[in-house]
């Protein structure tokens, strides 16, 4: 996972995950914005879904219902 938020921290982000239920996953914040623009992520909220060869295999720029993340991530893991 990658927060583009310059305002994060690994507070803010565990938060996140225990008010979202989301499991442990590695998380980096983007301060810099270089992968945001690696990616094309140029919106909030947008959800981007790379595999394990570097492929963007998933875009959104809507917030992605948690079914749709699910499905799209178990599909590339």
């Amino acid at each position: 996972m990658v927060s583009t938020d310059p305002e994060d921290t690994s507070q803010t982000i565990e938060d996140f995950r225990d008010r979202g239920g989301i499991a442990s996953l590695p998380w980096v914040i983007d301060r810099g914005g270089e992968i945001s623009r690696a990616s094309g992520a140029n919106a909030l909220e947008t959800t981007v879904i790379v595999d394990r060869e570097g492929e963007i295999v998933y875009r959104d720029t809507t917030s992605t219902d948690y079914e749709t993340l699910e499905r799209e991530l178990e599909e590339v893991y």
